[in-house]
């Protein structure tokens, strides 16, 4: 009895996903006994430990190679309306950027699957290949369908394949430090927004290297990166059934619906202030050099928030409650880049918009993994989710390229207005998903 006792005790923190898989979708007992059961949480959490680590440290190191590239857009945004594409309109150029962040969504689905059959080193070995391969070939590129294919293609098929296998795999390993981890893992792509827009505009302004020997320089940069993380991830799960894709299951899941409706409007506007800020700093007077670090002034703080809201959702408040309160502080400090007039008031509001969406960027993946139905299917359940999500990530950056285009490229009135409407009506999607699963008693 007391071995019985002691083991039931353990599964307590499981509770929250045996509950959801009864909401799952799976109308009958023979299709959820087709989705991996869970056990008990000393089974399958250690929250510590040499290996669980040295993933956290593969999954900052993927991050900041990959998707912290791609935040640092607003750079090449702003470089190439001056140089190689000034013939072209922001709107247009926009699609660079837009498809290298769809790339890193919509490839989710196929990368969880490779990463749950697999393990994490499949999806992130290949991703690789496509990654510096994008950036080799961008920096031959001259003409716009060229930037397309390389810069936003290729290297958003690379990013796509390795960034859903190394932040769902934290969640295989990490429990009670889940928030906390994600976070971590998370702020790698914020630091490579930084580093990467001041390598750049080091390189190009500075030491008078070209845009080509630039980008190879990086495209090196990022393999060394890569091969490290790719060596040094690994599963916690290795025998995970090979069923078909839970696609119903995600679909009939009312909380992951709602949760995924809700993530999907905000993110129409999260970006867009990483596309933009650096022009709008140099409509306030910034010289390009002063504008090109106000995108690594936007992820540096951003890096900060990922820890702290990270830190503030496993301590004290719970993951979905922390996502909801940075949700909101974003898109209310979105309102407020309407009242900005200075450079260094876009400087000060660049700090807040980064730090407070942040926390947005490190929540919703253990938000969402706490909705899985098994944690065996959590790099699944996340690579549907990131799919899904691709859709709003790749009309961000044209969108509000074609408001700022409708208005002479000076007034960025409507694309502020837009940004924080659509951040404030996800804002309170969120807020409807955290009562949803709290009444469910969830959480």
């Amino acid at each position: 009895m007391s071995t019985d006792a002691s083991k039931k005790d353990d599964c307590v923190e499981l509770k929250p996903s045996i509950q959801h898989l009864e909401s799952s979708g799976c109308e009958t007992q023979e299709e959820r006994d087709s989705l991996p059961a869970p056990a008990c949480a000393s089974d399958f959490f250690p929250d510590g430990g040499y290996r669980a680590w040295l993933n956290v440290v593969a999954g900052w190191l993927t991050l900041f190679a990959s998707i912290g590239f791609t935040n640092g857009l607003s750079v090449f945004q702003s470089y190439y309306s001056l140089t190689i594409l000034s013939a072209y309109s922001p709107s247009d150029i926009a699609w660079i950027g837009s498809i290298q962040f769809w790339g890193c969504f919509f490839f989710g689905l196929w990368a969880g699957r490779l990463s749950d059959k697999y393990g994490p080193r499949i999806p992130l070995g290949i991703g690789t290949c496509f990654l510096v391969l994008g950036i080799m070939t961008a920096s031959v590129s001259t003409k716009f369908y060229q930037l397309i294919l390389s810069q936003g293609l290729c290297i958003g098929l690379g990013s796509g394949l390795v960034f859903p296998p190394a932040v769902a795999i934290q969640s295989q390993w990490f429990l009670k430090k889940r928030g906390f981890v994600v976070g971590l893992v998370m702020s790698g792509q914020n630091l490579g927004g930084v580093v990467w827009p001041i390598v750049v505009n080091q390189l190009i302004e500075y030491d008078g290297i070209s845009l080509g020997w630039s980008l190879r320089i990086i495209g090196f940069l990022q393999l060394f990166l890569m091969v490290i993380a790719t060596l040094l991830v690994q599963a916690r799960f290795h025998d995970i059934p090979q069923e078909p894709l839970p696609l119903k299951a995600f679909a009939t899941n009312v909380h992951t619906v709602l949760f995924t409706l809700s993530t999907v409007i905000f993110f129409l506007g999260i970006f867009v202030p990483y596309f933009f800020v650096s022009s709008y700093g140099m409509k306030w007077g910034a010289s390009t050099g002063e504008a090109l670090y106000l995108s690594s002034i936007l992820n540096a703080a951003a890096f900060f928030g990922c820890y702290a809201w990270g830190i503030a959702a496993d301590a004290w408040m719970g993951h979905f409650d922390t996502l909801t309160l940075a949700a909101f502080c974003a898109a209310i400090t979105t309102f407020g880049w309407i009242g900005v007039r200075t450079y260094t008031g876009t400087v000060a509001w660049s700090v807040a918009y980064g730090f407070m969406s942040g926390g947005v960027q490190a929540l919703f993946s253990p938000c969402l993994s706490y909705l899985a139905p098994s944690p065996a299917l959590i790099a699944t359940w996340n690579g549907i989710f990131l799919t899904i999500l691709s859709l709003p990530v790749l009309g961000t950056g044209p969108i509000a390229g074609r408001l700022l285009s409708n208005t002479q490229d000076d007034n960025y009135l409507p694309m502020q207005l837009f940004t924080g409407i659509v951040a404030i009506v996800g804002s309170f999607l969120f807020l409807a998903t955290r009562f949803a699963v709290s009444r469910n008693g969830g959480i």
